[in-house]
Protein backbone atom coordinates (compact mmCIF):
# COMPACT_ATOMS: atom_id res chain seq x y z
CA UNK A 1 0.00 0.00 0.00
CA UNK A 2 1.43 3.76 -1.57
CA UNK A 3 0.42 6.19 1.72
CA UNK A 4 1.13 9.28 0.62
CA UNK A 5 -0.10 12.80 1.88
CA UNK A 6 -1.31 15.10 -0.79
CA UNK A 7 -3.09 18.59 -0.06
CA UNK A 8 -2.55 18.23 3.58
CA UNK A 9 -4.62 14.84 3.96
CA UNK A 10 -3.07 10.87 4.18
CA UNK A 11 -4.40 8.89 1.10
CA UNK A 12 -3.86 5.53 0.90
CA UNK A 13 -3.24 3.89 -2.31
CA UNK A 14 -3.90 0.32 -3.26
CA UNK A 15 -0.80 -0.82 -4.99
CA UNK A 16 -1.26 -4.79 -4.88
CA UNK A 17 -3.46 -6.99 -6.21
CA UNK A 18 -4.39 -8.01 -2.56
CA UNK A 19 -5.37 -4.38 -1.44
CA UNK A 20 -7.32 -3.41 -4.48
CA UNK A 21 -10.80 -4.16 -4.33
CA UNK A 22 -12.25 -5.73 -7.75
CA UNK A 23 -15.16 -2.46 -8.07
CA UNK A 24 -11.53 -0.40 -7.67
CA UNK A 25 -9.98 -2.07 -10.93
CA UNK A 26 -12.82 -1.85 -12.19
CA UNK A 27 -12.68 1.94 -13.07
CA UNK A 28 -8.40 1.49 -13.23
CA UNK A 29 -9.38 -0.84 -16.44
CA UNK A 30 -12.14 1.43 -17.94
CA UNK A 31 -9.74 4.11 -17.97
CA UNK A 32 -6.57 2.06 -19.09
CA UNK A 33 -9.07 0.65 -21.68
CA UNK A 34 -10.59 4.70 -22.92
CA UNK A 35 -6.58 5.59 -23.67
CA UNK A 36 -5.86 1.94 -25.70
CA UNK A 37 -5.51 2.48 -29.35
CA UNK A 38 -7.37 -1.03 -31.74
CA UNK A 39 -5.27 -2.10 -34.69
CA UNK A 40 -7.48 -0.59 -37.08
CA UNK A 41 -5.94 3.23 -35.55
CA UNK A 42 -2.49 2.10 -35.68
CA UNK A 43 -3.10 0.74 -39.20
CA UNK A 44 -4.75 4.10 -40.48
CA UNK A 45 -2.06 6.39 -38.51
CA UNK A 46 1.16 4.14 -40.13
CA UNK A 47 3.79 6.35 -41.41
CA UNK A 48 2.13 8.91 -39.38
CA UNK A 49 4.28 11.21 -36.96
CA UNK A 50 1.88 10.67 -33.80
CA UNK A 51 4.91 11.51 -30.91
CA UNK A 52 3.11 14.93 -29.46
CA UNK A 53 -0.54 13.26 -30.06
CA UNK A 54 0.88 9.96 -28.01
CA UNK A 55 2.46 12.33 -25.32
CA UNK A 56 -0.83 14.48 -24.88
CA UNK A 57 -3.04 11.41 -24.03
CA UNK A 58 -0.12 9.93 -22.32
CA UNK A 59 -0.51 13.21 -19.90
CA UNK A 60 -4.46 12.91 -20.35
CA UNK A 61 -4.35 8.90 -18.69
CA UNK A 62 -2.15 10.14 -15.77
CA UNK A 63 -4.33 12.80 -14.79
CA UNK A 64 -7.36 11.02 -14.88
CA UNK A 65 -5.97 7.73 -13.41
CA UNK A 66 -4.74 10.23 -10.41
CA UNK A 67 -7.67 11.75 -10.08
CA UNK A 68 -9.68 8.24 -10.06
CA UNK A 69 -7.28 6.82 -7.40
CA UNK A 70 -6.70 10.12 -5.17
CA UNK A 71 -10.33 11.53 -5.25
CA UNK A 72 -8.92 14.80 -6.32
CA UNK A 73 -10.52 17.22 -7.89
CA UNK A 74 -9.33 17.37 -11.90
CA UNK A 75 -8.76 21.18 -11.52
CA UNK A 76 -6.61 21.11 -8.31
CA UNK A 77 -4.51 18.35 -10.11
CA UNK A 78 -2.45 21.31 -11.85
CA UNK A 79 -1.15 22.60 -8.21
CA UNK A 80 0.08 18.63 -7.34
CA UNK A 81 3.71 18.32 -7.62
CA UNK A 82 4.94 16.01 -10.07
CA UNK A 83 6.83 13.92 -7.81
CA UNK A 84 3.53 13.09 -6.29
CA UNK A 85 1.64 12.05 -9.18
CA UNK A 86 4.60 10.11 -10.87
CA UNK A 87 4.69 8.22 -7.13
CA UNK A 88 0.84 7.48 -7.58
CA UNK A 89 1.26 6.36 -11.35
CA UNK A 90 4.13 4.40 -10.31
CA UNK A 91 1.86 1.94 -7.60
CA UNK A 92 0.41 0.56 -10.67
CA UNK A 93 3.37 -1.26 -11.60
CA UNK A 94 2.61 -3.88 -9.76
CA UNK A 95 -0.76 -5.03 -11.04
CA UNK A 96 0.26 -4.37 -15.20
CA UNK A 97 2.11 -7.98 -14.53
CA UNK A 98 -0.17 -11.24 -15.48
CA UNK A 99 -1.27 -12.56 -11.89
CA UNK A 100 0.53 -15.84 -10.45
CA UNK A 101 -2.18 -18.03 -8.92
CA UNK A 102 -1.62 -20.02 -5.40
CA UNK A 103 -4.35 -22.51 -5.69
CA UNK A 104 -6.51 -21.47 -3.18
CA UNK A 105 -9.84 -23.62 -2.93
CA UNK A 106 -11.60 -20.42 -0.41
CA UNK A 107 -11.58 -17.51 0.84
CA UNK A 108 -12.17 -15.09 3.78
CA UNK A 109 -14.67 -12.46 3.73
CA UNK A 110 -16.24 -10.01 6.50
CA UNK A 111 -15.75 -12.82 8.90
CA UNK A 112 -17.14 -15.65 6.73
CA UNK A 113 -15.28 -18.74 5.18
CA UNK A 114 -16.47 -18.84 1.55
CA UNK A 115 -15.66 -22.17 -0.81
CA UNK A 116 -14.94 -22.71 -4.57
CA UNK A 117 -17.35 -24.92 -5.95
CA UNK A 118 -14.49 -28.11 -5.90
CA UNK A 119 -17.54 -31.01 -6.71
CA UNK A 120 -19.95 -28.67 -8.29
CA UNK A 121 -20.81 -30.15 -11.19
CA UNK A 122 -21.40 -33.21 -9.14
CA UNK A 123 -23.76 -31.87 -6.37
CA UNK A 124 -24.63 -28.07 -8.13
CA UNK A 125 -28.16 -28.14 -9.41
CA UNK A 126 -28.99 -28.29 -13.18
CA UNK A 127 -30.40 -24.39 -12.29
CA UNK A 128 -27.04 -23.41 -10.63
CA UNK A 129 -25.27 -24.57 -13.66
CA UNK A 130 -27.01 -22.68 -16.31
CA UNK A 131 -27.47 -19.33 -14.60
CA UNK A 132 -22.99 -19.60 -13.80
CA UNK A 133 -22.31 -20.75 -17.44
CA UNK A 134 -24.58 -18.24 -18.96
CA UNK A 135 -22.16 -15.79 -17.71
CA UNK A 136 -19.38 -16.79 -20.46
CA UNK A 137 -16.53 -16.59 -18.09
CA UNK A 138 -13.40 -17.90 -18.69
CA UNK A 139 -9.59 -16.57 -17.77
CA UNK A 140 -9.46 -15.10 -21.88
CA UNK A 141 -12.56 -13.34 -21.12
CA UNK A 142 -11.41 -11.74 -17.69
CA UNK A 143 -8.50 -10.51 -19.34
CA UNK A 144 -10.52 -8.73 -21.95
CA UNK A 145 -11.54 -6.90 -18.98
CA UNK A 146 -15.28 -8.48 -18.40
CA UNK A 147 -14.74 -8.43 -14.49
CA UNK A 148 -18.20 -6.79 -13.83
CA UNK A 149 -19.68 -10.26 -14.64
CA UNK A 150 -17.97 -11.63 -11.59
CA UNK A 151 -19.59 -10.69 -8.31
CA UNK A 152 -22.73 -12.97 -10.02
CA UNK A 153 -21.14 -15.19 -10.13
CA UNK A 154 -18.86 -15.67 -7.40
CA UNK A 155 -22.53 -15.11 -5.80
CA UNK A 156 -23.54 -18.35 -7.08
CA UNK A 157 -20.90 -20.44 -6.89
CA UNK A 158 -18.85 -19.58 -3.54
CA UNK A 159 -20.86 -20.68 -0.75
CA UNK A 160 -20.21 -20.96 3.27
CA UNK A 161 -20.92 -24.46 4.50
CA UNK A 162 -24.64 -26.07 4.05
CA UNK A 163 -25.45 -22.54 2.42
CA UNK A 164 -28.09 -22.26 0.41
CA UNK A 165 -28.25 -20.12 -2.64
CA UNK A 166 -31.61 -18.60 -3.82
CA UNK A 167 -30.86 -18.00 -7.60
CA UNK A 168 -33.83 -15.01 -7.96
CA UNK A 169 -32.21 -13.18 -4.75
CA UNK A 170 -28.31 -12.95 -5.41
CA UNK A 171 -28.37 -8.77 -5.91
CA UNK A 172 -27.66 -8.23 -2.12
CA UNK A 173 -24.47 -11.30 -2.37
CA UNK A 174 -23.32 -10.09 -5.23
CA UNK A 175 -23.03 -6.63 -4.22
CA UNK A 176 -20.84 -7.34 -1.52
CA UNK A 177 -18.43 -9.50 -3.52
CA UNK A 178 -17.34 -6.25 -5.54
CA UNK A 179 -15.36 -5.55 -2.35
CA UNK A 180 -13.47 -8.55 -2.71
CA UNK A 181 -9.70 -8.07 -3.18
CA UNK A 182 -8.45 -8.81 -7.24
CA UNK A 183 -6.09 -11.71 -5.62
CA UNK A 184 -9.24 -13.74 -4.62
CA UNK A 185 -10.96 -12.62 -7.78
CA UNK A 186 -8.17 -13.87 -9.77
CA UNK A 187 -8.06 -16.82 -8.06
CA UNK A 188 -10.96 -17.63 -8.31
CA UNK A 189 -10.87 -16.96 -12.09
CA UNK A 190 -8.15 -19.52 -12.91
CA UNK A 191 -9.81 -22.05 -10.91
CA UNK A 192 -12.57 -21.89 -12.86
CA UNK A 193 -10.90 -22.27 -15.79
CA UNK A 194 -9.53 -25.12 -14.78
CA UNK A 195 -12.53 -26.70 -13.51
CA UNK A 196 -14.30 -26.10 -16.89
CA UNK A 197 -10.93 -27.64 -19.21
CA UNK A 198 -11.63 -30.94 -16.67
CA UNK A 199 -15.00 -31.22 -17.54
CA UNK A 200 -14.88 -30.50 -21.10
CA UNK A 201 -12.25 -33.34 -20.94
CA UNK A 202 -14.58 -35.64 -19.32
CA UNK A 203 -16.96 -35.20 -22.09
CA UNK A 204 -14.57 -36.05 -24.90
CA UNK A 205 -13.15 -38.56 -23.43
CA UNK A 206 -17.03 -39.85 -22.86
CA UNK A 207 -17.84 -39.16 -26.47
CA UNK A 208 -14.49 -40.69 -27.90
CA UNK A 209 -15.82 -43.77 -25.62
CA UNK A 210 -19.54 -43.87 -27.14
CA UNK A 211 -18.30 -43.37 -30.53
CA UNK A 212 -15.90 -46.50 -30.25
CA UNK A 213 -18.71 -48.59 -29.29
CA UNK A 214 -20.73 -47.45 -32.36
Amino acid sequence: MLVIEINGKQKDIPSNWNEMTLEYYCGIYEILQKYKRNEEQDKNDEGKDLSKFFFTQQIKMYNELFCYMTGVNADDVKKINTDEVEAVISSLDNILEEYEPKGITNFEFEGDIYYFPMDFYRTGTFGEYIEATQLELNTQYLKNGRFDILPEQMAILCKKVDEEVDLDNVDEKSAKFKRLTMDIVWEFAFFLNKQTINSLNVIQTFLEMETQKA
